[in-house]
């Protein structure tokens, strides 16, 4: 077990003086925040890093010191260490402040604590370091130190501890420390944004609401967490069921959402955790609709303030089932996804992309009526949230005239060419006139509320493979 005893000087490094180091640095970040003017600040993005080192100093600080009063740091050429691999347990400290008495930090039954009294002392361990000590070069101080200390140690009583002090005078070797501190929360420095790119968080920081201190941590653990909850194609293992009726189940769960007023991530959360449970679970054409009134239920329970009760999703299903087959459902759903309701959806990617972009709520509507429409489409269910995102906005821009953006490009981490074979199938959804069984969607934002934009022409598809506008039209 390796011990280094701590060099006085490192000692003075106490727990109190580094939270007095500590209170500096945030009390430097607080005046800096709260005066900027005085300092001649005037970047906003300046302050937000500010504020983040102000609370970031505390740990790291006391974490740095702690390292120090160690001794972590301590030059290897300068320090001896010899130690018994036969004791088991950790051995008394010899603390050269209280004239040889002993520390406890171990096991005080330990016979090696009964043999050593009192008597022994800094003299005496300088003096057991000259019989062992063998070589005078540097580099090999440490190996001949441990072969010396095994041909003499024949007991527990030999563990011997010498530190840099005892054989030289101690360095401190800053040089890692100095790299630590420079790396201290570096990514928040690292926030340079490329030529054209236009920080939309450092225009909200006086909005609470749009937590500009995380919410690029946010997304940036959606883009991970996304990953967790991709959905395989399942049809092969649903032997009574298609595409056609996924499709008209997904328009009946968007009535839903419009006759209880549900939020429109509670749709598509309730879309996602039906295909998780059929992906996971085989299920009868007849309990087919249970599943998806169930699904809503529960997203409703996860993301509204107040959701439907049970008897109103008993009673849009015409009564078909009982109330204990809905609850026996939701559990079933509950542990399929293992109780694990915060799933990433497109919904909250597209608001996310259309505000750092400063999309029209015209232009958001029509990305939401493209996304929406991707619910049906049983062949997009395996595309990533984010992607299927960016997609949609990317989609609607083109049928409004508009170009992707660096700035979209950069909140996105998509580039067009990613996202040129998603739109092409994007914009053939849209084209196809729907069934009357899939009419839901389309007049939802036929409505002068939703700005009639399922009433924009879609895109041509060219020669060449690309989507160009019909100019005719």
């Amino acid at each position: 077990m390796e011990r280094r005893r701590q060099d006085p000087a490192i000692a003075e490094i106490s727990s109190d003086t580094s939270l007095k180091i500590s209170l500096l640095a945030h009390a430097a970040c607080s005046s800096l925040i709260h005066h900027p003017e005085k300092y001649n600040i005037k970047n906003a993005r300046t302050l937000r890093i500010l504020k983040r080192l102000q609370l970031y100093d505390y740990s790291k600080m006391e974490h740095i010191t702690s390292k120090l009063r160690s001794g972590k740091y301590l030059q290897e050429a300068n320090m001896k260490h010899v130690c018994n691999k036969d004791a088991s347990k950790r051995v008394a400290d010899v603390s050269l402040e209280n004239g040889g008495k002993k520390r406890i930090l171990g096991d005080i039954t330990n016979r090696t604590l009964a043999t050593r009294g009192k008597s022994t002392s800094k003299k005496d361990l300088k003096a057991k370091s000259t019989q062992t000590s063998v070589s005078s070069e540097t580099e090999k101080l440490g190996k001949d130190t441990l072969k010396s200390t095994k041909s003499s140690s024949s007991s527990e009583d030999s563990i011997m501890y010498v530190t840099a002090l005892e054989v030289n005078d101690s360095v401190m070797d800053v040089s890692t420390i100095k790299e630590e501190i420079e790396d201290v929360d570096q990514k928040l420095f690292d926030l340079v944004f490329p030529e054209g790119v236009e920080d939309f968080d450092a225009t909200c920081t006086g909005d609470p609401n749009s937590v500009v201190d995380y919410v690029i941590d946010i997304f940036k653990y959606y883009r991970e967490r996304e990953k967790e909850f991709v959905v395989k194609k399942y049809l092969d293992k649903q032997k009574e069921m298609t595409k056609s009726m996924r499709s008209i189940l997904v328009d009946w769960m968007v009535e839903v959402q419009e006759s209880f007023e549900l939020n429109h991530e509670t749709l598509y959360l309730a879309v996602k955790l039906v295909d998780i449970y059929l992906m996971n679970n085989f299920v009868a054409k007849s309990k087919l609709q249970l599943i998806g009134a169930t699904a809503v239920f529960v997203a409703a329970k996860f993301d509204e303030r107040m959701p439907p009760l049970v008897d109103d999703f008993l009673y849009i299903c015409d009564d078909s089932y009982t109330r204990a087959e809905f609850l026996e459902t939701e559990i079933k759903i509950l542990k399929t996804v293992n109780f694990n309701l915060g799933i990433p959806l497109s919904y909250r990617f597209l608001r996310r992309y259309a505000r750092c972009a400063r999309i029209s709520m015209e232009m958001l509507t029509l990305a939401r009526f493209i996304l929406e429409t991707a619910l049906m489409d049983y062949g997009l269910i395996e595309v990533l949230d984010s992607k299927m995102a960016a997609a949609s906005l990317l989609l609607a821009l083109k049928m409004k005239g508009m170009k992707w953006t660096p700035t979209l490009e950069y909140y996105t981490e998509y580039k067009e060419n990613d996202l040129q074979d998603l739109i092409v199938h994007l914009n053939k959804d849209i084209s196809v006139a729907p069934t009357k069984h899939l009419q839901t969607i389309r007049v939802k934002y036929s409505h002068d509320i939703f700005f009639n934009v399922a009433q924009i022409p879609p895109l041509k598809l060219s020669r060449n493979g690309l989507l160009e506008r019909d100019v005719s039209e």
